[in-house]
This record gives C-alpha cells, sequence and structure tokens, in this order.
C-alpha cells in the first residue's frame, strides 16, 4: 500500500514538475497548401510603432511552427515574405500554454484561418471573416500594386516611369475602395460587440486612418458617422484615458497651424520627467527646428549626422528640439542609441498631440520656426545637405 501510495505521489510530483516547466510555453502551428518550399515566416513584437523581429521559420512542405515562453498575453504580428505574397501580416495572441493553428490554401494571408482558445484571437477571427471575401481582392490587389512599383524603379525614361505611376495610382484608389468598404463592415461587427481593451485598440487604428485619409486626400463621410459613432460607445472613464483622448484627437482634430501662423502650444516632459511648454524656447534670438521623429524611421535616423553637425555649428542661432512619437519605452532606446546632444521631447500622444498641429503624419517632419515665434517653413522628408541649405537662409 505504501509502495503505491509513493509511486503515485512520485508520479504527481512529476506531473506538476512538468506543468510548471512548460506552463509558460507557446505555440505556433501552419499548414499552408499551394505554396512553395524556402518562403520565411516572420513574427515581430510591436512596441509603440516599432516592430521588432521575434522569431522566423522557413516554409517546408507547406509547414511552419514556432515555439517559445510568454509569462503573459502579447499580440504579435505574422507575415509571410516572399515574392508571391503580398506585404500582409496576421494578428496573433500568445499567451502562457497557448496552442495556435494556422490552415490555409495559397499566398493571400487573409484567406488563412487561425484556431485557437485564448479568446482575444477568437475575437481577431470574428472580424477576419466578416470581410474575407474582400480581403482577399484586397491582398491580390496589394501584390499588384507592389509589383507595379518595382517597375517604377526599374523604369528606364521618364514616360516610362509616369506610366507606371499612373497604373499604380489606379490600382491604388481601387484598393482604397475596397478598404473602406472592409472598414464599414468591420464597423458594424464593432457596433454590436463588448468594448473590450482589444476593441478600443481597433477603434484607434481605424480612427487615425480616417485622421491620415483626411489628411492627405479624403475619407468617406460613412465612415467617419460610423467612427463617431462607435466613439460614444466609450464610457466617460474610457474616454478620459490615454487611449480615449487619442481617440478623440484623431477623430476630432484641432486646427491646423501652417507656414507664417504662430507656433502652436504645447505641453511635453523630457527624458527625466521634467515638464516643458514649447513656447518657453521662443524669444531668446535664436531660430527653432523641430523635428518629429521616430526609431523605426530610417530617414529619420539618417538625418541625425547632418543635424549634430548644424547643431554643433550654429547652436548660437539654432535651437533644435527632437519631438518623438514613440512610446516611452521606443523612445528611451532611440536616444541612448542614438545619442542626441540637443533637446528631446515627447507628449506621448503619438501623431494625435502636437504633432496633429502641424499636420504629420510621417516622419521625419520638420518645422523651422522664427526667433519670435513665427512659423517659416514647413517640410516633410530627409535628402542630404538639406540641412546646410536650411541654416545659410537664417
Amino acid at each position: 500500500m505504501k509502495t503505491a501510495q509513493l509511486f503515485f505521489f512520485t508520479l504527481f510530483l512529476i506531473l506538476l514538475m512538468a506543468c510548471s516547466q512548460t506552463s509558460s510555453e507557446f505555440s505556433i502551428t501552419g499548414h499552408i497548401e499551394g505554396v512553395q518550399d524556402g518562403d520565411i515566416v516572420m513574427l515581430h513584437k510591436v512596441e509603440g510603432r516599432v516592430g521588432k523581429l521575434f522569431m522566423q521559420d522557413t516554409i517546408r512542405n507547406g509547414r511552419f511552427s514556432f515555439k517559445g515562453e510568454e509569462d503573459s498575453l502579447q499580440n504579435i504580428k505574422l507575415t509571410p515574405m516572399g515574392e508571391k505574397y503580398p506585404l500582409v501580416y496576421i494578428d496573433i495572441w500568445i499567451g502562457p500554454g497557448s496552442k495556435t493553428r494556422i490552415t490555409g490554401n495559397g499566398y493571400y494571408p487573409s484567406s488563412w484561418r487561425v484556431q485557437s482558445k485564448v479568446k482575444e484571437q477568437q475575437e481577431a477571427e470574428i472580424y477576419r471573416d466578416a470581410t474575407r471575401h474582400l480581403s482577399v481582392i484586397s491582398d491580390s490587389l496589394r501584390w499588384v500594386y507592389y509589383r507595379e512599383g518595382d517597375k517604377i524603379q526599374k523604369a528606364g525614361s521618364d514616360e516610362e516611369k509616369l506610366k507606371q505611376r499612373e497604373v499604380a495610382r489606379a490600382i491604388r484608389q481601387q484598393l482604397d475602395s475596397i478598404n473602406f468598404i472592409e472598414q464599414r463592415i468591420i464597423f458594424d461587427v464593432m457596433a454590436g460587440r463588448p468594448v473590450t481593451e482589444q476593441w478600443i485598440d481597433r477603434l484607434e487604428v481605424y480612427a487615425m486612418i480616417s485622421s491620415t485619409f483626411r489628411s492627405l486626400s479624403s475619407y468617406p463621410e460613412e465612415n467617419m458617422q460610423q467612427l463617431y459613432e462607435l466613439y460614444n460607445h466609450l464610457s466617460e472613464e474610457q474616454k478620459q484615458t490615454k487611449k480615449g483622448e487619442l481617440i478623440y484627437s484623431y477623430l476630432f482634430p484641432v486646427e491646423k497651424v501652417g507656414e507664417g501662423d504662430l507656433m502652436a502650444e504645447g505641453n511635453f516632459f523630457d527624458p527625466d520627467g521634467n515638464e516643458h511648454r514649447i513656447t518657453d524656447y521662443t524669444n531668446k534670438g535664436k531660430y527653432i527646428l523641430l523635428d518629429f521623429w521616430g526609431v523605426g524611421c530610417g530617414p529619420c535616423i539618417a538625418a541625425f549626422p547632418e543635424m549634430k553637425k548644424i547643431h554643433e555649428s550654429h547652436s548660437d542661432k539654432l535651437t533644435i528640439i527632437g519631438i518623438s512619437v514613440d512610446s516611452h519605452s521606443v523612445w528611451m532606446e532611440g536616444l541612448e542609441k542614438h545619442s542626441l546632444p540637443w533637446l528631446n521631447l515627447n507628449d506621448f500622444l503619438e501623431y494625435g498631440g502636437y504633432a496633429s498641429f502641424y499636420g504629420v503624419h510621417a516622419i521625419p517632419f520638420y518645422v523651422l520656426i522664427s526667433p519670435d515665434g513665427i512659423i517659416g517653413k514647413i517640410w516633410m522628408g530627409y535628402r542630404k545637405g538639406m540641412f546646410e541649405e536650411i541654416v545659410k537662409t537664417i
């Protein structure tokens, strides 16, 4: 009897140890028919607006798999990479003990199905199922659109490039039209779902998309009305959160300032947590250069060496202020990596905060302000030698 008790007690301990060792393990397995071997499937973790490669695997016999450990629920992006794939990711939710199974046929990820017991994943699949018939068309158009981009790069004459740009523009318009219809379907689904954290994240994404389209071109009024209605699903407490305020700023943008206007006022924090008012740096006899930047922006980083030169050579008449659109942790990593010697600030509202006064929707974005606070020049993008030309005008 004692021997049997000892056996079962030992077995219990072994099982307990096994559970404790694997409780944080997650797995993702994929079986996609009709795709070629050798293409890569990547997993990225996204912090703020920066995607960091987490894992990758090579497709063999239509299969790929991932295993790892996570102590908490995480949202990651799964992106298949290869010549025949559009640049499209799938939201995957992983956590302790989660098992995710992905199945499908062909190169369009929107047609693939994701099975998991994680409720956030099941919620995400409700939206994917609702729009799958249109998303597959979007995938095919997106693939063609990117191929046209390659043709533009390879085109020999200006006439050839112009023709390819016109083709690409027409495809882009078709793609946008389908995406707008997809969004209306998603908004209808959202209207009937409970307001969870994931629901609010989804609203933030589409509010930001609407803001970008309204700034650069146009956005369907029907879609905007649906977004306004969804915003009113938030409780007053949810509207007062940082995320709620960000959504509000996208849906109800501030009046923008432009060249010749007085610069906008704004409140910021420096890396040590001290508060700053942007207008505290006017009327000091110096021009101000605002640099809206982010860690994941290649041209932003490429501009730093030249900016450091003019910071050193023209500090008597120019104050550079870096304004990050990243989260706190990503921002701090960027500051440590790039050793930026000028004043660095962040309002932690991404594109919906101070950046919205100037219509910032892409970076790098620069604003040159006169000593008395008047906006002299606003521009987007970086090219070599640009700052040397700018300082000659001040």
